[in-house]
């Protein structure tokens, strides 16, 4: 396994499924956090092999905890099923719509709630896995018939429609990525096939009220590294020109059809932060882009990321000029960023994230301003590690920082975890109320708060 301590923090997998109730808690939980934070994360059901395992293939596990009432009312964790993990678990398989060929596996990254539905996400032509909200496993899916092929582990809703926007790939199409809109009543309802020069790996898209963002960067699909069996067939190619389109959202907001590029220094981005209209100050037409950039990414160490230091770069394109220029916001090293969700696509301030440390090792919590660009850390101690923080707001709050923050933090030391509770706009005091777990989360991947419906 790489020595990288980031990845080490992230490896290491959990080997039973767990419930526990009534949850000890320290300080006092906000009555109106009622609903489930729910996070996932690549766990192999199986001991890998060293030599080709990679951890964005690892089987999926759900985390769970349910918050009602000023409570803690339990913990759970499941594996995502499919089909390969039902038959090591000794279950029937899951449910599952598509043809035997179609690929599926268990989803590991990311898990959403829309138009009544929890879906397990994951990315490179796996479609995403239903889960009940006990975080059971319902079925495969296929978005009732309407996804043509592959999801995304990150599809991005706009608060305004209630849609998600889904920028998807698969290598069996070649040089091709496609652009998904799921509506409100959760079908695909617009299909957008982009030819491009090469077949990226895109694990995220940002979206403004007029664009959807297709990052074609240089990690792309390597038949070689497939041929001799890498879990992940993914690496960075150097002569790549790498550039970012602005492709036109199909709600009529803009009437030109081309996709605007512009092309970028060579980087990597996972994450975006948000993206934004615009209008500078000198009346130019522009996008900005807020996101994580890896000057590269799977090059050296084919399981990254550890090819140089993480930090919040923002790329601004004028549509007017034709041109895009890139700042960097915080170079402190860092991932997994995000913003207050109803804000996605829309003009923010405040941005949270998990810092890395001086060593890249996942022990930070950081809050940016970039109305002010005052940024604060939160440390705990040398043996605490902070996920990815998560936005909720307070009901009927006006500022945009009114709210809490939601983190996993894991101990070390205990080899446990504890959901930590924080006030938004002072993540440096103590934490509001602290869930303390029965369990070790790893610090993982992605969640998000879904609030009772």
């Amino acid at each position: 396994m790489s020595t990288n301590p980031f990845l080490r923090g992230n490896m290491a997998p959990v080997d039973t499924e767990t419930t526990a109730y009534d949850l000890r808690v320290t300080g006092t939980l906000p009555d109106e956090l009622s609903g489930r934070y729910v996070r996932n994360g690549p766990n192999p059901i199986r001991p890998p092999d060293d030599a080709t395992y990679h951890w964005f293939t690892g089987t999926g596990m759900v985390h769970g905890v349910r918050l009602r009432d000023g409570r803690a009312e339990w913990y759970r964790n499941r594996w995502v099923r499919s089909a390969d993990v039902a038959s090591v678990l000794g279950e029937e398989a899951p449910t599952n719509p598509w043809p035997a060929e179609h690929m599926s596996f268990s989803a590991n990254t990311n898990v959403v709630r829309h138009a009544g539905r929890m879906l397990a996400c994951v990315e490179a032509g796996a479609p995403p896995v239903e889960l009940d909200d006990e975080l059971n496993t319902v079925c495969i899916s296929n978005l009732d018939g309407t996804l043509p092929y592959a999801f995304s582990a990150h599809p991005k809703r706009d608060a305004t429609t209630d849609e998600l926007h889904v920028m998807t790939y698969w290598w069996g199409w070649g040089n091709q990525v496609q652009y998904l809109v799921v509506g409100a009543d959760g079908r695909v309802r617009a299909v957008r096939d982009i030819a491009l020069p090469g077949g990226p790996m895109i694990h995220d898209i940002a979206i403004t009220e007029r664009f959807a963002l297709v990052f074609d960067l240089p990690v792309l699909f390597d038949l070689e590294s497939a041929m001799k069996g890498a879990s992940l067939p993914y690496r960075w190619f150097e002569d790549y020109s790498p550039r970012i389109g602005l492709v036109p959202r199909d709600d009529g907001s803009c009437a030109n059809d081309d996709i605007r590029w512009f092309d970028i220094d060579p980087c990597y981005i996972f994450h975006p932060l948000n993206a934004y209209d615009d209008i500078d100050g000198h009346g130019d037409d522009i996008v900005v882009l807020d996101a994580v950039r890896h000057p590269k990414m799977f090059d050296r160490e084919r399981r990254g990321p550890s090819e140089g230091t993480p930090r919040l770069d923002r790329w601004t394109f004028n549509l007017s000029r034709r041109s895009v220029r890139s700042e960097t916001l915080d170079d402190y090293p860092q991932e997994f960023p995000r913003i207050r969700e109803d804000l996605v696509g829309r003009q923010h301030r405040f941005g949270y994230s998990a810092g890395l440390g001086s060593q890249l090792a996942q022990d930070t919590l950081c809050r940016i301003d970039l109305a002010t660009g005052a940024v604060t850390r939160r440390r705990d101690s040398d043996v605490m590690g902070y996920g990815e923080p998560v936005f909720v707001a307070r009901d009927g709050g006006a500022a945009e920082d009114d709210g809490w923050v939601i983190a996993l933090r894991h101990n070390r030391e205990t080899d446990l975890s504890d959901l930590c509770v924080f006030d938004a706009a002072a993540i440096d005091a103590d934490p509001v109320a602290v869930v303390h777990l029965p369990a070790r989360v790893p610090n993982g991947f992605h969640g998000n708060w879904m609030p009772d419906e």
